[in-house]
């Protein structure tokens, strides 16, 4: 939560009223017409650039333009299963009402790799699911480095520092015992408040018929089955470093023209 001196975000016990309601059905105009993420940007740590890919950002930053509102614990804990107690100590009283933004640091290239399992034989078990996060140290270094760089952005830049952004001083829970601002408490931090953004993919992982981890071909044709192919987000090898959306679509594009190839009036009907 970064805290700013000027009325422009949004806060919705402040904005969200029956004239901005009005404004935006009837004119299109208003507070509402914002989507509340104002803002996205990729960067290149220095792990990237010491790769030899700093052309392929490892850190997405994601803006969003919302102020503290009476109800921001609630819908916060609600909607990334943060424990609630946790996020009302965090977003205390006092920043209620109070003109802010946040930035998502997302990890877009992580190296950690989950595990999906069956749980029994039938079909309405429950998967067991752990995605495994944060648990090698590279991923740990490159958010670390991404939260940073986000903070250094927000405090030191001229656009910001015109609207007096400050970080909050607000210290989160289970990190007291750290020095404010350090290393150890911005580790402590991303331990403590990492959510996912629900672009988990890759269960059934494109590769070649020797890989290990491989599902489907090129084709998106299950190995080893005939007749059969996955055509979705399931199928990336890697998530891709945006929002999953548009590369899903191409896949979907791409799987139909080759079922078309094999079902088409005037195909031969070969995989």
């Amino acid at each position: 939560m970064f805290l700013i001196n000027s009325t422009v975000s949004m806060v919705f016990d402040r904005d969200v009223t029956a004239k901005s309601f009005m404004d935006f059905v009837h004119k299109g105009t208003g507070e509402l017409t914002s989507s509340g993420c104002s803002a996205s940007a990729f960067v290149s740590t220095s792990y990237a650039k010491s790769s030899g890919e700093a052309d392929w950002p490892d850190v997405q930053f994601i803006f969003l333009g919302n102020g503290v509102y009476a109800k921001m614990h609630t819908d916060m804990s609600h909607g990334f299963h943060v424990d609630p107690t946790i996020m009302k100590k965090y977003l205390s009283s006092d920043l209620v009402g109070k003109d802010a933004f946040q930035i998502i640091v997302s990890l877009a290239r992580p190296r950690a790799r989950g595990v999906m399992r069956l749980s029994g034989k039938s079909l309405t078990d429950d998967l067991i699911i752990d995605p495994r996060y944060l648990d090698n140290e590279y991923d740990n270094s490159v958010l670390l480095e991404g939260v940073k760089m986000a903070v250094h952005l927000v405090e030191n830049t001229t656009v910001f520092r015109k609207i007096d952004a400050k970080f909050t001083s607000n210290v989160f829970p289970g990190c007291e015992d750290v020095p404010f601002k350090s290393d150890e408490y911005w580790r402590c931090f991303i331990r403590q408040y990492s959510i996912t953004l629900h672009h988990i993919v890759g269960p059934c992982s494109m590769g070649r018929n020797d890989s290990k981890d491989a599902v489907v071909d090129t084709r998106l044709r299950v190995l080893g089955v005939t007749g059969l192919r996955v055509i979705d987000a399931s199928i990336f090898p890697k998530v891709p470093i945006s929002n999953t959306n548009s590369a899903t679509v191409m896949v979907g594009e791409k799987g139909s023209h080759f079922i078309l190839q094999v079902w088409g009036v005037n195909s031969t009907r070969t995989q």
